[in-house]
């Protein structure tokens, strides 16, 4: 069960997080096919290059700093808003080079006209009819989008005679489109590298940036990004150990145990034996009977022996105290009001 257990655990948690799945597609964190990890580690190789990602919102790219943000969907754009655009148009104001890569789509089979882009970028977004293409949720390896511009967008690459990659100018900087992303997917790296795609897109940029704010995936200045910032992954480790060390002192004691030498529990006294032990510590002998008879005097007040008794017992002070207590018990049991005289028998 605890095979099991950890198996699942691994299959649900760590397994995807090591591949990426659960990040969207052509994020530079996914492994699979559908992500651009290894776009991202093969630039990070090359000594010329800072590759980095973008977990913050973007600011204003520098002249010689490319921005790629993959993974956008075209159908999407049918109705992109005015302050998108001009994000854009502000990150590159000052000389940058963003580069806006489609996820490949199959033509949507429906009207699809991007005023918007058509108005303010001179540009709009067309599909290629196929009727080999199938409608399904599946990302297919070639785009049916292409790009139909105005003219004052350059057209740096052509597939079948459409435009599938243009970029225009921006203040100093550029934006480029590129329809067909599947070259810079892990996949398209493995079965159809093309090195002269990828350089021509991002020119002679020294620093690129792979964006992942826009998929959602932000750094939130958590605990466990400033223990890796401060490299305090040893103070866990301590911590576990105090931890370890605390239960185990808990569930069982440093020091040896204890043996007792007793070989028999010790036994206790019964009711009888403790009320002797208590009158022993409390009434000296003489104290005794003064004692018992104030005890009964107060109890039975009002007794007609009263006197008879009290008299009796001072009588006999001379006398042990067991020798006056029977006495006193005589007079108590007799049935008519007489001086009980001294006898041998009353001893």
């Amino acid at each position: 069960m605890a095979g099991l257990f950890v198996w699942g655990l691994e299959q649900v948690a760590v397994a995807p997080l090591e591949s990426g799945e659960i990040f969207p597609p052509y994020s530079s964190l996914r492994s699979d096919p559908l992500g651009t990890k290894a776009l991202y580690e093969s630039l990070e190789e090359l000594n010329d290059l800072h590759v980095s990602r973008l977990y913050k919102p973007r600011t204003q790219l520098a002249p010689g700093s490319t921005l790629l943000v993959l993974g956008l969907g075209s159908v999407a754009w049918d109705e992109v808003s005015q302050k998108t655009l001009t994000e854009y148009e502000t990150l590159v104001a000052k000389g940058g080079r963003l580069i806006l890569g489609f996820v490949p789509v199959y033509d949507p089979k429906k009207k699809l006209e991007y005023p918007l882009l058509k108005d303010r970028w001179d540009v709009v977004f067309k599909y290629s009819a196929d009727d080999d293409d199938v409608d399904t949720s599946d990302i297919p390896r070639d785009s049916d989008l292409y790009f139909d511009s105005g003219k004052e967008w350059r057209i740096t690459k052509l597939d079948d005679e459409v435009p599938i990659v243009i970029e225009r100018k921006f203040g100093a900087g550029t934006i480029v489109l590129v329809a067909q992303t599947f070259p810079l997917s892990n996949q398209g790296l493995r079965e159809s590298r093309d090195a002269g795609f990828i350089s021509g897109l991002l020119a002679d940029s020294k620093n690129i940036s792979f964006d992942e704010n826009h998929f959602g995936i932000q750094d939130t200045g958590s605990v466990t990004t400033l223990m890796r910032k401060y490299h305090l992954e040893p103070a866990i480790g301590v911590l576990l150990v105090t931890a370890l060390l605390f239960l185990w002192r808990s569930a069982s004691s440093l020091l040896p145990p204890t043996h007792s030498d007793q070989a028999e529990a010790v036994a206790g006294r019964d009711a009888q034996d403790g009320m002797v032990s208590l009158l022993e510590r409390s009434l000296r002998e003489k104290e005794l009977l003064g004692t018992c008879y104030n005890e009964w005097a107060r109890t039975a007040a009002g007794h007609r022996r009263t006197n008879i008794l009290k008299a009796e017992i001072a009588r006999r002070g001379g006398e042990t105290p067991v020798e006056i207590y029977r006495a006193a018990s005589q007079i108590l049991t007799q049935k008519n009001d007489r001086t009980i005289k001294p006898t041998a028998s009353n001893h």
